[in-house]
Parts: structure tokens; sequence; C-alpha cells
């Protein structure tokens, strides 16, 4: 399988020709055999094309799963990474990762996370302890979605049985069939849900308000550092190109955003407070 090679044979030449690792982290997302390889290699070319860098020298690889993609970028330590917060936090310090640009939607900016169950039948998230809680966020890092999808109220995986799922509609249509308690979405979710028929058996009974966000970081060394600008203005200009349009509609999104390195110090301190 490609990405069985691309834990090995890519990154031992990647050592030898002095390719950088594109890493897109997506949690939770679709399946990274041959469709996220194709979403990566599509984002790899148009970066590579936009940035004056050569395509040989730009490596791309796709994750549905962090414990795999944090495998890969361990051993290919020169890399940017396409990913969500949760990917920041978690391993913004193993992996010294730096922000660039952040997801643009919309709506905007900011993400928000939804807790979603069967229309009257539960008032509160206390009713819900013990339930079983499905969605795809839940595959993000565990202490980000208990700080920002729950505010630090509760522990998702003791509150609950979490049960991660890939696909957001089935999970959504086995609530609507009573085989479910509830469904943690995110913001693109929701408001994918909100025209649907089934959004009318279904209500809103948690909302975490606005959530800072991050599409694209670095792993800070030098040559990362001296493409910054280039893949920065690069990303910046991704949805506006036909051939990369599939990661922008994998993430929902209408375009990415310069940040500064520093923008995210208050995400930082909400997730390492103790």
């Amino acid at each position: 399988m490609l990405l069985t090679c691309g834990l090995s044979c890519p990154v031992l030449a990647a050592a030898k020709d002095g390719a950088v690792a594109l890493a897109i982290v997506n949690p939770g997302g679709p399946d990274a055999g041959a469709e996220g390889s194709k979403l990566a290699a599509e984002l790899a070319a148009h970066l590579a094309a936009s940035a004056g860098i050569a395509p040989a020298k730009l490596r791309a690889a796709y994750f549905n799963q962090t414990a795999s993609a944090l495998t890969y970028l361990k051993k290919h330590k020169e890399a940017f990474v396409l990913g969500g917060l949760g990917v920041f936090l978690g391993q913004r310090k193993a992996l010294k990762l730096v922000p660039l640009a952040r997801l643009v939607g919309k709506t905007g900016g900011d993400e928000e996370f939804s807790v979603v169950v069967r229309k009257g039948r539960y008032a509160s998230l206390q009713e819900l302890r013990g339930k079983t809680l499905l969605g795809s966020v839940l595959a993000d890092d565990a202490r980000y979605v208990d700080r920002f999808a729950f505010g630090g109220k509760l522990e998702a995986s003791k509150w609950f049985r979490c049960m991660p799922s890939e696909r957001p509609l089935s999970a959504l249509r086995k609530l609507a069939a009573d085989e479910v308690d509830a469904v943690l979405l995110n913001r693109v979710q929701l408001e994918a849900l909100r025209p649907m028929p089934l959004f009318e058996k279904l209500q809103v009974l948690h909302s975490s308000g606005p959530v800072p966000t991050v599409g694209l970081m670095m792993t800070a060394t030098p040559r990362t550092r001296a493409l910054r600008d280039k893949v920065v203005q690069a990303v910046s200009k991704l949805c506006g190109a036909e051939k990369a349009a599939p990661v922008c509609q994998t993430y929902g999104i209408t375009g990415f955003e310069p940040m500064s390195e520093d923008a995210l110090a208050e995400a930082i301190k909400t997730y390492e407070k103790r």
C-alpha cells in the first residue's frame, strides 16, 4: 500500500534528496488509502507550482489517524502540516510546531462544536452521562475535545460512551433511528445538516461557542523557515485553484489567511492549564 511505503521508503529518500514533507492530518476523516493519497498528491503539486518549489522537493502524505501521522513526522522532521487546532495543541511541543495560516469558512474563521440529540429527548449534558456519543471530532486530541468542545467542564471519555465515527451522516441517521444518544459535530458538519429534512428530527443540546482555528503549520527548522513565506502565499491562494478544490471541499473551507506565531497563545494556555 502507498501509505505503508510512505512511512518508510519516502522518509529515507527525503533525507538524502532534501525534500520537505507535506502532511495532511485529518483525525477521523476519510480513509487514508487511495483517496487520501490522491488528495495529498494534488495539494503538493499545487503548492509546489505556486511556491516555485521543485515538485520532487515537496513530498506529501495523508493521515486520518494522529498516531500514524506522528510516527511519520518524528522520522521526517522538516515538514509543513495541514491540520486542525487539536493536532497543533497536542503535538506542538513534540514536533516544535509553529502556526502559519488559519482556516476560513463561509461563516468566518472560528470553529464551533455542537452536541446534537433527538428532539425533546434530553434537556442537558447531565442527562447524557453514560450515554453513547458519536462523531468524527472524537478522533481528535482528547484534551482538545474536553477543553474546547466542552469548555473543560467534563472529560468526554469518562462522561460518555464515546464512539469515533468517520461518517457524520451515518452517525446522524443512527441518532434519528434511536440507535445512539448523541452526535458531536463541528461547524461545517452542523451547517451541512441544517438544510436536510433529517434536521427536523434533531436539536442542538450544547454548543461550545467560538473556538480558534489553524489550518497550516510547520515544524520549526531552518529549511521550513526559509520556505515559509512562499508556502503561506501559495496556500492562501489554494481554494481559488481548480485542481486544489478537493482539499477545500474536504475541510469545508473557502480559504486560508496568514496568522502570527503568537496568535494561538490563549488557546495554548487553555489547553495546558492544570
